[in-house]
């Protein structure tokens, strides 16, 4: 429930805010629906990178993915005509990582504000 919550408020949000909004999201919703420590981070890990790993593939496959080759070729990545592949893993990894610390700081918060 709490990967759905975060997926879809997030995809909304971000069409019309920066992409720094999945932390308070992912916070909030933890704080109100995750279970554990690890529920938290997991989900919300979890919802962001498969959404900006969607939202990644539907930019940069209809442009044949020049853009995210070139950003490989800036991150120093092997030549290869691959290298869009790791950058949007890398995308994906990033934003996945700031979510899931924010709703893991989200579930901590609610744990300290009820004891």
């Amino acid at each position: 429930m709490l990967f759905l919550i975060i997926l879809i408020i997030s995809l909304i949000l971000q069409i019309f805010l920066p992409w720094w909004i999945i932390a308070p999201i992912s916070f909030t919703a933890a704080a109100w629906k995750s279970k554990s420590g690890w529920d938290a981070f997991s989900s919300a890990f979890a919802a962001i990178f498969l959404l900006w790993i969607v939202v990644s593939l539907m930019h940069t496959i209809p442009n044949d993915n020049i853009l995210a080759n070139r950003v490989g070729q800036m991150l120093g990545l092997p030549e290869s005509g691959f290298n869009w592949i790791s950058v949007l893993l890398i995308t994906g990894f990033t934003g996945g990582m700031a979510s899931g610390f924010a709703a893991l700081a989200g579930f901590h918060c609610r744990k300290a504000i009820s004891n």
